[in-house]
């Protein structure tokens, strides 16, 4: 048990990393597009190199995120239900809806894992002015599943998330 709640720790802290490094990666994407604007329209010598790292970094921005979303319960969700039905439903539905959402992150995360590799071995790059490995964007999306498939996971078994709503009060 307590290798588990080591293993648990372990998971929040990169969450936590993976969150700072996705916040981050948003500044860099804000500053590549007023560098743009700027280099574009008062200086006509527009980029090659913006468009493609704001494309890039959307991708990385997301599935860095995507687990400590998970963690915190802050993933987009559809309550109208918990008007009409008892507290203990409740739970069981959001224990249910967590077990398939950690089923499907789990799928995703296997066939873009394969996705990733086959990219990797292939040695394929990205179609732009700047090329760059596929794998690269790509190693992220699996990465963003599994931490996120392994937090629905530990809520199914564990403690469910407070709501915005549940933390306030």
């Amino acid at each position: 048990m307590a290798f588990l709640k080591i293993l648990a720790s372990i998971q929040d802290a990169l969450s936590r990393i993976g969150f700072v490094l996705a916040a981050s990666v948003l500044a860099i994407i804000s500053a590549a597009y007023r560098y743009e604007v700027v280099s574009r329209y008062f200086f006509n010598s527009p980029t090659i190199w913006a468009s493609p790292l704001v494309s890039y970094s959307l991708c990385v921005t997301i599935f860095l995120a995507l687990p400590d979303l998970a963690r915190r319960g802050e993933h987009i969700s559809i309550d109208l239900h918990e008007s009409w039905l008892s507290s203990k439903t409740i739970k069981i539905l959001k224990r249910a809806t967590n077990f398939v959402a950690a089923a499907f992150c789990f799928a995703a995360a296997w066939i873009t894992a394969e996705q990733a590799w086959s990219e990797f071995v292939a040695g394929v790059m990205t179609n732009s002015y700047v090329p760059i490995p596929k794998w690269w964007v790509f190693i992220f999306i699996p990465f963003g599943f599994l931490n996120g498939g392994a937090f629905f996971m530990r809520q199914t078994f564990g403690e469910l998330p407070q709501t915005h709503e549940e933390a306030v009060l």
